[in-house]
């Protein structure tokens, strides 16, 4: 169990990368203090401790990854790329009797007894409104909470806002930061791309 953010920053940076990166699916391992902040946030809502924790688009396992080492009783990552999942199952084996890993479309997908929800979604840059849909299909779900990232801006905090009352579910928290990404697409023309993200703490009403 970690004992502090910051611990869980460290151990979250030796989170492996990508082989290939699919630029459709937008993939990118979360930056180690955005994605230790949303899992610090469901840890402190008492969201994470002994319960059942469903990582939608998981990529190589970050937030999968947190969850574990932060007490979660079980942990399924989900994700589109079985190639990720490879990944991801390697990295985070030893904890294979409290993990699993699910091959499959978000859009397709049934899960029931989940608890709590992990993402950090793809931003809709090449698929516009895929953010959306999994924010939805993460309420679907009907988890006690969720915790997703999405990219900032006020027009699409007003529309998350809208539809997470819709579901009866409320914003509880919310942070804005400042996220890097490496240059790993053609279409990043600097070293590093920063730009603002939200971090949504989401529970039921």
């Amino acid at each position: 169990m970690v004992i502090s953010k910051k611990e869980l920053e460290i151990l979250l940076s030796r989170v492996p990368n990508f082989k290939h990166h699919n630029i459709l699916l937008e993939q990118y391992v979360c930056d180690s203090s955005i994605a230790s902040e949303l899992l610090w946030l469901a840890y402190m809502h008492n969201d994470i401790e002994n319960k059942v924790v469903a990582d939608l688009g998981c990529g190589t396992g970050a937030l999968s990854y947190g969850a574990l080492i932060m007490g979660a009783k079980d942990v399924l990552c989900i994700d589109v790329d079985l190639n990720a999942l490879k990944i991801a199952n390697n990295f985070l084996f030893e904890n294979r009797d409290r993990f699993d890993t699910i091959n499959a479309d978000i859009e397709n997908l049934h899960l029931i007894g989940v608890q709590t929800v992990v993402m950090n979604p793809p931003f809709g840059v090449h698929r516009r409104g895929i953010d959306i849909v999994f924010l939805k299909r993460a309420l679907d779900i009907k988890p006690k909470a969720v915790y997703t990232i999405h990219k900032y801006n006020p027009e699409s905090h007003k529309i998350i806002q809208e539809i997470v009352l819709g579901y009866g579910y409320r914003v509880i928290d919310m942070a804005i930061r400042d996220m890097r990404i490496p240059a790993i697409y053609h279409t990043h023309r600097k070293r590093v791309h920063r730009f603002q993200v939200a971090l949504y703490a989401i529970s039921k009403r």
